[in-house]
């Protein structure tokens, strides 16, 4: 991202554009025509803004890039825009006017268009302007225009359709691309058979001394359309303004091995940069460069030495694409303006393409030095991505997979992928436990038997039982719609009992945890086999009586379900509300007396559910009345 913003269209701004180019000092340029934008020198340093922006626009461009200093380089006549300019940017940054050199005019100096016009029409001579198409439906005031005006012009494409609606002689146009030389001047005099010449104050960048030359060589009159007054900076004062710009950040993805899949941008921004910073591994490719270079990975190591060299530019490399589980994100937060990243080839996509998979429907997960969810993912989903790394392995992922009931799943484990000694193998989890991996290991499931949708009220039937209480389905299934659990929600689940909750929680939430409690043992056995039965490896379970001995490093909840308190349901709330006040929770109660503990809360709500269940006997159907169920849902705090 850049600091400095640029509103070119004349000679000042190209100049400015090279300016930036020659000290690698990055800056958005604006221009309104393509022919602008053609003027303006390629360079990875220079992104070009290319079209007419109002007020509004140019607020909404200051607003997201929060620039440092907006150089308005327009055309002295450019009233409009300037005023556009100006008023955007009052409130968004420092506005510099970039104000032309002035020259002594020659001839007759005009305050208006109006006073050209009545001093045209004292005569009949024939006239050359050079004022540019902007002036043209004004000169049509000119008496007998047609025959007397020719006019130069820049050859866009719709110029000769524009002038000849407005009545001009199309034989009339010198359609030419400036600048001008003193030589060419004369040329156009003398074809026009010009006794007048139009032309604006512009100053030595726009050609103004050589047309008064051409025209005191041919005998030809001036007259000059007079400046506005303008008050800013001049070129050399805006150069050393731009100048404290120079300090530039470049985080730059390399790909997978820095060089076969380095793309041509970022190879262009790591020659040109002065410091480069990674990893020794990023760094090896391009130790021939010969650069400054700085052997780290820690942000805060990085930032200090970045704040101690804020003259340079620096590139800070990361492998693969800094958009995939990168440290680019914090970096780049903590440099704000200074930094623009660059993107690169990211693992998934890379390794895709070699196994001919695509990767438009997969789900990401790293596990890079962290636990994560495993086998949830993978049985909700038919690919995955896991970023290995840290104490996960491709072997305790196989196992994880077998454990939780995964083994018909197929894998692809990538090794060192972009390297001469890359290596990809496939199979079942049972067929890759003992599979011997470097570190550089990433892994991609394939699941064809997927869960396609989340179920909800979970027959009580498909529950490991024994004599533990469960939550009956029809039951469960509304104090999972009150809970609304979240992808990456943190659940609780007190008096986890068969653990029925625990799995319609967890398949909720793949990307987050459920902790299960209860004080019976057996309770807990029977969760964990449930969890395993239905693939939930983001159970957790603990063996404990709540909250008496809840360990204060258990993650504060966003949903929470109240199976079972012993008797201590005000405690148990007040502990949960220490940790999340904003909580939902549900609880459930059979017995009257649980009933009155729960009006003394004045946010409950309660519902009574009955339900009734059908059942054969011998050629009849009869029903079945289940126990009356209170459901109690306790509003969060604030609601």
């Amino acid at each position: 991202m850049s600091e400095i913003i640029i509103f070119g269209g004349a000679t000042e701004g190209r100049e400015l554009a090279e300016y930036c180019v020659k000290n690698r000092i990055s800056a958005d340029v604006c221009v309104t025509t393509a022919y602008g934008a053609e003027q303006l020198p390629d360079s990875p340093y220079i992104r070009k803004i290319v079209g007419k922006m109002d007020e509004f626009q140019m607020s909404e461009l200051f607003q997201k890039n929060k620039y440092r200093y907006i150089i308005d380089a327009t055309h002295i006549y450019a009233v409009e825009a300037t005023k556009n300019i100006r008023s955007a940017s009052a409130e968004f940054g420092s506005y510099v006017r970039l104000v032309r050199d002035n020259v002594v005019p020659s001839g007759t100096l005009a305050d208006s268009m109006d006073d050209i016009i009545n001093l045209l029409n004292q005569n009949n001579k024939t006239i050359l302007s050079t004022l540019g198409s902007k002036e043209l439906p004004a000169l049509t005031k000119v008496k007998n225009f047609r025959d007397r005006i020719w006019y130069r012009v820049l050859p866009t494409g719709n110029i000769a359709d524009f002038c000849e609606n407005l009545g001009y002689d199309k034989n009339k146009i010198i359609a030419e691309k400036g600048k001008f030389t003193e030589e060419r001047n004369i040329y156009h005099i003398n074809i026009s058979g010009a006794e007048i010449l139009l032309t604006k104050q512009t100053g030595v960048h726009g050609g103004y001394p050589e047309k008064i030359s051409a025209c005191q060589k041919s005998g030809v009159e001036v007259i000059t359309l007079k400046r506005p007054s303008e008050i800013g900076y001049g070129m050399e004062q805006v150069k050393n303004l731009i100048s404290n710009c120079k300090n530039k950040i470049y985080i730059v993805g390399t790909g997978m091995d820095g060089v076969k899949t380095l793309t041509f941008q970022a190879l262009e921004i790591i020659e040109s940069a002065d410091i480069l910073i990674g990893s020794e591994r990023i760094l090896k490719p391009f130790e021939h460069l010969k650069k400054t270079i700085f052997t780290e990975y820690r942000t805060e190591k990085i930032i200090e030495y970045i704040n101690n060299n804020h003259d340079k530019i620096i590139a800070v490399l990361m492998s693969g694409d800094c958009g995939f589980y990168s440290g680019a994100e914090k970096l780049s937060g903590m440099l704000g303006v200074r930094c623009e990243v660059v993107s690169g080839i990211s693992t998934p996509v890379y390794m895709c393409a070699k196994i001919g998979i695509k990767w438009e429907n997969m789900k990401f997960i790293s596990l890079h030095g962290r636990e994560n969810n495993i086998a949830v993912n993978v049985m909700q989903n038919e690919l995955c991505f896991f970023l290995l790394g840290g104490t996960i392995s491709p072997k305790r992922l196989c196992e994880r997979l077998n454990n939780y009931g995964l083994t018909d799943i197929r894998l692809f484990i990538g090794e060192n992928l972009g390297y001469s000694d890359e290596k990809i193998t496939s199979g079942k989890p049972c067929d890759l436990i003992d599979c011997k991996t470097s570190n550089l290991c990433a892994v991609i499931t394939e699941n064809k038997r997927y869960l396609k949708h989340i179920p909800s009220g979970i027959a009580d039937s498909e529950f490991i039982r024994n004599d533990i209480p469960m939550t009956k389905a029809e039951i469960r299934s509304l104090v999972i719609s009150w809970l609304n659990i979240g992808k990456n929600s943190i659940c609780w689940d007190i008096g986890c009992g068969t653990g029925s909750v625990s799995v319609e929680m967890a398949l909720r939430c793949p990307d987050g945890k459920v902790y299960s409690f209860d004080k019976k043992s057996q309770a807990i056995d029977l969760t964990r086999e449930n969890a395993v039965k239905f693939s939930c490896d983001n159970i957790q379970t603990s063996c404990l009586i709540f909250p008496d001995n809840t360990p204060e490093n258990v993650p504060a909840p966003d949903c929470v379900f109240i199976g079972g308190t012993s008797g201590k349901l005000r405690e148990t709330v007040n502990f949960i509300r220490e940790k999340n006040p904003s909580a939902r929770i549900v609880l459930t109660a059979v017995s009257l007396e649980t009933v009155s503990q729960c009006l003394e809360f004045p946010e409950a709500d309660i519902v009574q559910i009955s339900a009734t269940r059908s059942r054969k006997i011998g050629s009849h159907t009869m029903m079945s009345a289940e126990n009356p169920v209170f459901i109690v849902r306790l509003k969060p705090c604030g609601e």
